[in-house]
């Protein structure tokens, strides 16, 4: 099983850095065996040495060498399993994040992990404390504001401050935007529909809610409600299609979950 942490960054990284994880097998002859990883609304720069790590979606089967990658929004689970002497710090960046640092369509980059040639940071060299500050050292002269960067942290913001429960016209009103605007920037900037970004918005509040249970015994049907869908079924669907399994037979032993705050 992998070492799991997380460390939280200050200012300024915060604004455009969440927190790092890692993933930490480096003191291990074995694989950790495989892992879920779920969508969590985030972009990810990985940074792996050692042996590597395997990496499966429905579609793929991939081994990540060392070295430096970048990891687009997830619309759905994929597993990890981590090579023998190997170690993974994961800077998880706010959806906002790439559309100050580029022009690049992120929606080219959903369900996409590509390596990153020359990120100007040695590998080699990075421990936990470091790697937040070489990363923000390394785009720092990259970064860029405008109207459309403010729009996409803005709605962002106000859908996660909701836990995913503002319909894209709610969403684009309170911008002062058209529906139409606001789609076109978030697909471009965040490579997802505001709607399924809202999605995983809902499910990861949802799992946390099974995963931590405030109670003995957790009521589907109060899952559903809780974290704002249709209906039971309506949940149990979404759920299966992205998490992989239904809510009655997810175990958060077999996922890698972000602890509880």
């Amino acid at each position: 099983m992998p070492f799991y942490a997380e460390y939280q960054v200050r200012s300024p990284l915060s604004g455009f850095i969440k927190k790092l994880w890692t993933l930490d097998n480096s003191n291990s002859r074995l694989e950790t065996g495989e892992r879920a990883v779920l969508p969590n609304g985030c972009f990810t720069i990985a940074f792996i040495t050692g042996e590597g790590i395997q990496v499966k979606t429905r579609l793929t089967d991939t081994l990540l060498t060392p070295g430096v990658y970048f990891v687009g929004q997830l619309t759905e689970a994929i597993s990890v399993n981590l090579l023998p002497h190997t170690k993974a710090i994961m800077v998880q960046l706010f959806a906002w994040s790439p559309a100050h640092f580029g022009t690049a369509p992120m929606l080219d980059y959903a369900d996409r992990v590509l390596p990153l040639t020359d990120p100007g940071i040695n590998v080699d060299a990075l421990n936990n404390p470091a790697v937040a500050l070489a990363v923000y050292r390394a785009f720092a002269g990259r970064f860029r504001h405008n109207k459309n960067t403010f729009l996409i942290q803005q709605a962002c913001l106000l859908l996660a401050g909701a836990g995913g429960a503002l319909t894209v016209g709610e969403l684009a009103s309170r911008l002062g935007c058209s529906e139409r605007q606001l789609q076109k920037q978030f697909k471009q900037h965040v490579g997802l529909s505001p709607k399924a970004f809202a999605i995983i918005l809902r499910l990861r509040n949802a799992v946390d809610d099974i995963a931590y249970p405030r109670q003995a015994h957790v009521l589907l049907t109060s899952l559903a409600l809780e974290n704002n869908f249709y209906d039971q079924a309506h949940f149990i669907n979404t759920f299966q299609s992205i998490i992989g399994v239904s809510p009655a037979k997810f175990d958060k032993k077999a996922y890698l979950l972000a602890f509880k705050k």
